[in-house]
């Protein structure tokens, strides 16, 4: 009996070992799986892969051998220090130089190896187009002495917009009245999928200025001008690219921008000196250190203002040329540890002997120059950042992407349902006396934006992008027969039945990026717009004024004369113009809630302080302010 109870005792044990030892490979698998060690994709074109321990590895310097930077299983660290020992100082140079591909030439990759490259214009033709594009020039960034690939980027406010067929959303200020962070970054993360299909990892967004001149062109670029909320809405967009909290395979770099704030801007005009004081600098930096706190891995000083109120250099150097706003309020009292990319610019050696990392607008006949006059332990620090950022990046394994597959992604009918439902989250109602439902009624449709595709977008994208006009969408939905249209020539009005008619006018500025239609110095509607609402209602005709606003406009007499009026903002050649005409025509809710304030007259916009939030006394209409309508057409006058 005694032998049998040892036996059993022996069993259970034993089974016990065993319990536990497959906990442990489990837990070790589990661990392993979700470790940065995880076995990465592997593709190459040009260098030859190496096979260790069942392993694949690329031999980017050709030599037949696995050196530190080339093992995947180290940190990102310890391959940037091994890539820096085997690197000349042109080499470490050109990994700072970010050139603009107009003309690109082949050996600007292949032969001296520069580190980023804006698209731009360069790839607008199409996704397929775009991403044989990126492949062919990696190929050739691979093929160099040390095959360190390149990073593309895109100046991306508002989706993967310099490409032809790719989803392009509302401008953030559009954004910024949905209220939404959660569809932030949801279009985020749709710019990132988009993005990532045509090879470009590095997003010159989010902006994170607040509105608070509203002169300025900028405006619309903008999350509003209420720091906390702007703060939350970059936070979601760096999330929504970087994938995650940290810099992995799948992420878009985000390049938040512009440093300090470029929303003060001095009477309006872009370009003249940023305006703080010590309380509003404070104000417009909590945005930065969000995103600081959010992880973010580059932040872009302005590079067309300067900032006096910081002293020393500031006082007559751009932002981005200046060591007291890059090194002495950006990395010393900010502490940020990531890239400082330059805005575009002339003066590369000053900017980075002042702190920049990244050098905007550099080209290939900079890397001599740079070379010679840069001290070597500032290029080795901005190359280091660089190269750890690729490492993480997962590029040195695989920068390639599928032509085919991109095709798919880019302009895809569930991106363009999200850009839809953005755009009518942020379509805000201000005045509704009782327009009745258009349904079946005859329209009158005026002024030349109605026809106008471009200006559903700010300038921020590439030219003749795919889309329709509200005029378009607005025939469809009501049907050509009931639709009259007059671009502003108000005498053909007397030919129009417009006692049995409704009013769809469409005012506001054109497309524009740096230097708004109007000129900074003016917030009021032209003659001839002004002209059309004051001729519609003399004659009684019910009017729904459709404003297409990059900045806070004048609207006193608009709203006056107006039976409804809708704020669109800028809600994106994409899906703008299906959202406007869904909204008039009962089919969505506008719940949309004004992110700044609109005066009542210029002189209110120029008694207000270039650099406060909310300092227009007894405004139009105050931040937050919107209608909230289930159904357009229903509400009772």
């Amino acid at each position: 009996m005694e032998l049998l109870k040892k036996i059993k005792y022996q069993i259970a044990f034993i089974f016990f070992l065993i319990l536990l030892l497959t906990v442990y490979v489990n837990a070790y698998a589990n661990d392993k799986a979700d470790s940065p060690l995880s076995i990465p994709v592997i593709k190459n074109t040009v260098a030859p892969l190496l096979k260790i321990d069942g392993l694949e590895f690329k031999d980017l310097n050709k030599n037949g051998k696995l050196d530190p930077y080339e093992d995947w299983r180290l940190s990102p660290e310890e391959r940037s220090e091994d890539l820096l020992s085997r690197m000349t100082i042109e080499e470490k140079v050109a990994q700072m130089v970010h050139l603009t591909l107009f003309e690109p030439q082949e050996s600007w990759f292949s032969d001296l190896n520069v580190g980023f490259a804006l698209v731009y214009t360069y790839l607008m033709e199409g996704p397929l187009q775009a991403a044989e594009a990126t492949n062919e020039f990696q190929k050739l960034s691979e093929s160099s002495r040390l095959g360190i690939p390149v990073i593309f980027s895109m100046d991306s406010v508002n989706g993967a917009s310099w490409v032809h067929g790719a989803t392009i959303f509302p401008d953030q200020l559009g954004l910024a009245a949905t209220g939404d962070v959660n569809l932030v970054k949801q279009l985020a993360d749709l710019q990132r999928e988009e993005m990532l299909a045509i090879g470009v990892r590095m997003s010159l967004s989010p902006v994170a200025d607040l509105a608070t001149e509203p002169r300025w062109g900028r405006f619309q670029e903008c999350f509003g001008e209420e720091s906390s909320q702007a703060a939350g809405m970059v936070v979601a967009a760096i999330e929504g690219l970087h994938n995650g909290e940290e810099l992995n395979p799948e992420s878009v770099l985000a390049c938040v921008k512009h440093f300090p704030g470029a929303g003060p801007q001095k009477e309006g005009k872009d370009g003249s000196p940023l305006v703080f004081d010590e309380d509003s600098l404070e104000m417009h930096l909590s945005v930065f250190k969000r995103a600081i706190e959010a992880g973010v891995a580059a932040i872009m000083p302005y590079g067309y203002s300067t900032v006096p109120f910081l002293g020393g250099d500031a006082i007559e150097k751009t932002a981005h040329e200046s060591s007291a706003v890059m090194k002495g309020l950006l990395r010393d009292k900010l502490g940020f540890k990531g890239l400082i990319q330059t805005d575009w610019g002339m003066h590369h050696v000053v900017s980075a002997l002042s702190g920049a990392d990244v050098l905007g607008g550099a080209g290939p006949r900079q890397i001599q120059k740079l070379a010679e006059e840069l001290p070597v332990e500032k290029v080795d620090e901005s190359a280091r950042r660089i190269l750890n950022v690729k490492f993480k990046m997962g590029l040195f394994e695989n920068p390639y992407v599928n032509p085919e597959k991109a095709v798919q992604v880019l302009g895809s009918e569930k991106n363009k349902t999200l850009a839809l439902k953005a755009a009518s989250k942020s379509l805000t109602l201000i005045k509704d006396k009782g327009v009745p439902a258009l349904t079946d009624k005859n329209l009158i449709i005026a002024g030349k934006l109605a026809e106008d595709v471009e200006a559903l977008s700010s300038g921020w994208k590439a030219p003749d992008s795919p889309g329709r006009s509200i005029l378009q969408v607005l025939q469809e939905k009501a049907g050509a027969d009931k639709v009259a249209y007059i671009a502003d020539d108000t005498s053909r009005l007397d030919e129009i039945d417009c006692d049995n008619s409704i009013a769809i006018v469409v005012i506001g500025e054109e497309t524009c990026t740096h230097e708004p239609a109007w000129g900074s110095k003016n917030l009021e509607f032209p003659a001839e717009q002004m002209e059309l609402v004051r001729k519609l209602n003399s004659k009684g005709v019910p009017i729904v004024t459709v404003v297409l606003l990059g900045r806070p406009y004048v609207m006193t007499e608009l709203v006056e004369l107006s039976d409804a009026v809708i704020i669109a903002y800028r809600p994106g050649v994409s899906m703008g113009a299906e959202a406007i005409a869904s909204a008039l025509f009962g089919e969505s809710p506008l719940d949309g809630k004004l992110p700044m304030q609109l005066p009542r007259s210029m002189e209110q916009v120029e008694s207000q302080r270039e650099d406060l939030s909310g300092d227009i006394d007894d405004p139009l209409f105050d931040r937050g302010f919107g209608l909230d309508v289930d159904s357009f057409g229903t509400v009772a006058e």
